[in-house]
């Protein structure tokens, strides 16, 4: 199933406009990632968020261990990986309210 698109004509600022942000007061290196953000139509978050509003009734969803993710550009290529459910009893938000 499908759950969101979108297209680099909708994206706010120019790659060119990010990297440049990104610069500022530092030295950029061969290697350091940079995150452009979500896709048009937006993450889980805030589309269960939306769905909410929209529609009282509406069932949020969340990725779920076995869920497929697939991301694609054209003319580059196509990213898949399957949701892993980590063997852990770490969580952040205890850590951070064990800082309080």
């Amino acid at each position: 199933m499908q759950v969101s698109e979108g297209n680099l004509s909708e994206m706010d600022w120019t790659f060119a406009e990010i990297i440049e942000r990104c610069a500022y007061g530092v030295s950029l290196q061969p290697g350091d990632v940079i995150g452009s953000g979500t896709v048009g139509t937006g993450c889980f978050l805030e589309l269960n968020g939306t769905g909410r509003l929209n529609n009282p009734d509406h069932q949020p969803q969340w990725l779920q261990e076995g869920d497929i993710v697939e991301m694609e550009i054209e003319g580059i290529g196509k990213l898949k990986n399957t949701i892993v459910k980590e063997e852990s009893n770490f969580s952040i938000l205890a850590k951070k309210k064990n800082l309080s």
